[in-house]
C-alpha cells in the first residue's frame, strides 16, 4: 500500500502568532507546493539562497485575494504573514466521523499501521471527534500505552497535546515494551523525560513547562542519544515555536521503532490529537500574493529568515580579543534581528585575537558570506526559519567514515517497483571546475593608537530655532574607534546666528548628544549624534571636532599560501584565490583556514543530482527525514555511481496526490 505524505500548511492571516484561529489551516486549499532549501544547482554553488515555498490555492471563493475585505479573511491576506509547512508520513487525527467513541487499540492509521494499546482492561484510550483520552475505568488502576510501528527508532514525532493533569500523561520513545522504553511526560513545573526499565524509572532531563488546558502543537526530535522537543501554543497569540526540552547523552536507549501515547493510573484529563510520523519543514513569511482570477488559484509565495539578512545594513563593530567565528555569527545574526532561538552555531575556529573589528556599510548576507569564506564552514537557512554555521570538520569527519549512517538506501531505476526508493533521473558532475591548486588568505593585524582626532565638521550645519539635526560621523582614518569623548562647548565646537559665521556667537544654545548603540544601532567606524538647539533663532554650528578614547587601524597586512601538494592533481592554475580576511588576525588562524581550504578544493568532489517521485515509500521517507548534510548512499553501479554522499539541497514539487523531489548530492 502506497502511503501518501500529508502536507499541512497553516498561514497566520490575523498576524497575532496563532495558528488555532480561524482560516489558518490552508491545506484543504492547496493543489500544489514547490518547496526548495539549501545549496541548489549543478554545479552545487558555494552559498545557500534563503529557503522557499511557492503555494497554489484554490480561490474560487476569492477568499485568498487581497483587499476583499468582505471574504472571510478580510483585509488579512497581505505579504508578512507567517507560514509553515509540514509533513508526515504516517498519521491519525483520530476522527471517529460520528458521534460515539470508538477503543484506540486496533484502529489503522494513514498507511495501514495499527494502534496496539497494552493496559488492564478498561485503562486504555478512546477516541472521539479529532481527540484520544485515557481511560480510567478498569480495575486496578494501572498505566496505558498505545504504540504504532513507525518503521524507525528515530523517526520525528508530532502531535497536538492539551495537559490536564499534573504529569500523568504524554507519549512513550523506542517502546520495545510498556516497561521498557522512554516516556516524555508532562508535568505543571517540568517536561520530563524518563528510561523506564522494569520497575526501575530513571529521570534523565528535565525542561520546560506547558500550560494546563491549552493545546500545544509538539514536535519531538530524535537522534540516537538525544530527544528534543518544540512545543508551540496553538490559541495564545503571539506565541511562537520554542524548545522546552533537551534531552542529551542519553545512553542504552531500548531499540525499538514503536512509538505512541502514554497515560499513567485513572488519568482521563490530558488529550491528544493529530499525532504523526513527519516533522515541521519551513517556517517563513509570505513576500508575494498574486491570485489568478482566470484559474480561480491565488499564488503564494514565502521566504524564510535569511531573506531578511540582504536587506539589513550593519554599522556596527565587534569587541575583538578571543573570538570564534561562531561568536562573530551570532553577533551579525543579532544585529540583523534574529533572536538566538532563530539560528543554531557551531563554535568554528578561533579567528579574533586582537583588535576590534568594523562591520560597516554591508549587508548583514553580505557579511556572513565574508565570513564563511574564512571560517570555511557552510552557512545555511535550515528551512526552519533558523540559520546554522556548519564547521568544516563536520564534513572532514564525515570522509573518514566507513560506514555513514545512510538517510536513504536507493537504486537508480526507471520504474516505481518495490517497495525501496528509486530515482528517475540521475545527472552528474565530475566536480572539475571546483579544483584549486593554491589559496592565499591575506590577513591583517590592528592596534590601537589611543586616543585620535576622528572627525571634523567641514561646513556649516544648520539648526532651527528650538529644533534638532541628527548626525551620522564616520571616519575614513580607522577602522574602529571606541569612547567618543561627549563635546565641549567652546572646545570642541562653536555656533553662530549666520550661516558665514561673523554674527553673534550662540554657543551656548547648543547641547549635544551622543546616542547609544541601543539607540542608534551605530557603532565601529562611526557615532550618532543629536544635536539641538534651544535658542530662539536659527543657529549655524560652525565647528566640530570629535575625539576618541580608542582608535584602531591595520597596522599590518601578511599571508598564508597553501598549495596542493598532489603532482598529479590537473592544475587549474586560473583558480588561485586570495582571500582577505577581515576577521582573522594571527598566523595560525589564517594557515589552518588555508589548509582546510585545500583539503576540500584541491580535488574533484563529484556532484550528483537526483530525481525521485514522490509515490514511493522510501522516496516520502527520505523527503520528510532528509537534513543538511545528512549522508546518503546511492546504489548504481550500473551509472558507475555508489557510496556515500552529502544531501546539500533539495526541491519538492507537489500537484495533487503526486509530485517528484530533487536532491543535490557532493560526494563523500
Amino acid at each position: 500500500m502506497t502511503k501518501a505524505l500529508r502536507w499541512q500548511v497553516w498561514v497566520d492571516w490575523a498576524g497575532g502568532g496563532s495558528w488555532d484561529a480561524g482560516g489558518a489551516d490552508v491545506s484543504a486549499d492547496v493543489l500544489g507546493l514547490r518547496w526548495r532549501w539549501g545549496r541548489r544547482g549543478l554545479p552545487v554553488p558555494e552559498f545557500a539562497p534563503p529557503a522557499e515555498l511557492e503555494l497554489t490555492l484554490s480561490n474560487h471563493d476569492h477568499r485568498y485575494t487581497p483587499g476583499n475585505i468582505g471574504g472571510p479573511l478580510g483585509a488579512n491576506v497581505r505579504p508578512g504573514r507567517e507560514v509553515s509547512l509540514r509533513a508526515g508520513r504516517i498519521h491519525d487525527d483520530f476522527d471517529t466521523g460520528g458521534a460515539e467513541s470508538v477503543d484506540l487499540n486496533g484502529r489503522a492509521a494513514s498507511g495501514g499501521e495499527r494502534w496496539e494499546v497494552t493496559s488492564v482492561s478498561g485503562n486504555g484510550f478512546s477516541v472521539l471527534d479529532g481527540t484520544a483520552t485515557g481511560q480510567g475505568g478498569g480495575w486496578p488502576p494501572s498505566d496505558a500505552v498505545a504504540v504504532l510501528d513507525a518503521g524507525d527508532p528515530l523517526a520525528t514525532l508530532t502531535a497536538h497535546y492539551r495537559r490536564g493533569s499534573n504529569g500523568l500523561g504524554g507519549f512513550v520513545l523506542r517502546c520495545a515494551a510498556q516497561d521498557d522504553c522512554l516516556r516524555l511526560r508532562f508535568a505543571s513545573d517540568a517536561t520530563v523525560m524518563e528510561r523506564v526499565s522494569g520497575r526501575t524509572v530513571t529521570r534523565l532531563s528535565d525542561g520546560g513547562s506547558l500550560e494546563t488546558g491549552v493545546w500545544h502543537d509538539l514536535e519531538i526530535e530524535q537522534t540516537a542519544d538525544s530527544v528534543r522537543v518544540h512545543a508551540t501554543g496553538l490559541a495564545q497569540p503571539g506565541a511562537t515555536r520554542r524548545e522546552i526540552l533537551a534531552a542529551t547523552a542519553i545512553a542504552e536507549a531500548p531499540d525499538s521503532s514503536r512509538h505512541g501515547l502514554w497515560h499513567g493510573f485513572r488519568n482521563a484529563q490530558d488529550r491528544w490529537g493529530e499525532f504523526g510520523v513527519g516533522r515541521s519543514l519551513f517556517s517563513g513569511h509570505i513576500t508575494d500574493v498574486s491570485p489568478d482570477y482566470e484559474a480561480g488559484v491565488c499564488r503564494v509565495t514565502a521566504a524564510d529568515v535569511m531573506q531578511r539578512l540582504d536587506t539589513v545594513p550593519l554599522h556596527r563593530a565587534l569587541a575583538g580579543g578571543l573570538m570564534r567565528s561562531g561568536n562573530v555569527a551570532a553577533a551579525i545574526l543579532g544585529w540583523a534581528g534574529l533572536l538566538p532561538g532563530d539560528y543554531a552555531l557551531d563554535d568554528g575556529r578561533t579567528l579574533l585575537t586582537g583588535g576590534a573589528r568594523s562591520v560597516w556599510d554591508v549587508s548583514a548576507g553580505r557579511a556572513l558570506r565574508r565570513l564563511q569564506r574564512e571560517e570555511h564552514g557552510m552557512i545555511y537557512a535550515d528551512g526552519l526559519g533558523r540559520v546554522r554555521l556548519e564547521a568544516a570538520s563536520r564534513r572532514a569527519g564525515v570522509r573518514g567514515h566507513a560506514d555513514p549512517a545512510s538517510l536513504a538506501r536507493f537504486s537508480i531505476g526507471d520504474t516505481a517497483d518495490g517497495g525501496g526508493p528509486y530515482a528517475t533521473s540521475i545527472h552528474r558532475n565530475d566536480g572539475a571546475d571546483g579544483v584549486e591548486d593554491a589559496v592565499t588568505f591575506r590577513y591583517r593585524r590592528s592596534s590601537d593608537a589611543g586616543r585620535q582626532q576622528v572627525w571634523r565638521l567641514n561646513e556649516a550645519l544648520e539648526i532651527p530655532a528650538g529644533g534638532e539635526q541628527a548626525l551620522l560621523v564616520a571616519t575614513d582614518t580607522w577602522d574602529v574607534i571606541d569612547g567618543i569623548a561627549a563635546p565641549v562647548a567652546g572646545t570642541d565646537y562653536t555656533a553662530t546666528d549666520d550661516a558665514d559665521g561673523g554674527g553673534n556667537d550662540v554657543t551656548d544654545d547648543i547641547t549635544i548628544e551622543l546616542l547609544t548603540e541601543a539607540q542608534s544601532g551605530i557603532a565601529g567606524r562611526g557615532h550618532a549624534l543629536r544635536i539641538r538647539n534651544g535658542g530662539q533663532n536659527t543657529a549655524y554650528l560652525q565647528s566640530l571636532d570629535l575625539y576618541a578614547n580608542h582608535s584602531w587601524r591595520t597596522q599590518t597586512s601578511s599571508a598564508v599560501r597553501a598549495e596542493s601538494a598532489n603532482a598529479g592533481l590537473p592544475l587549474d592554475t586560473g583558480r588561485g584565490r586570495l582571500v582577505n580576511c577581515r576577521y582573522a588576525d594571527n598566523y595560525a588562524a589564517a594557515r589552518g583556514a588555508a589548509e582546510a581550504r585545500m583539503a576540500e578544493r584541491s580535488q574533484p568532489r563529484p556532484q550528483l543530482e537526483a530525481t525521485l517521485s514522490l509515490p514511493g515509500v522510501g522516496n516520502s521517507r527520505a523527503v520528510v527525514e532528509g537534513r543538511l548534510s545528512d549522508v546518503v548512499e546511492v546504489e548504481a553501479e550500473s551509472e558507475g555511481i555508489a557510496g556515500a554522499w552529502l544531501l546539500e539541497g533539495m526541491e519538492v514539487n507537489v500537484v495533487g496526490g503526486g509530485g517528484e523531489v530533487r536532491w543535490w548530492l557532493t560526494g563523500v
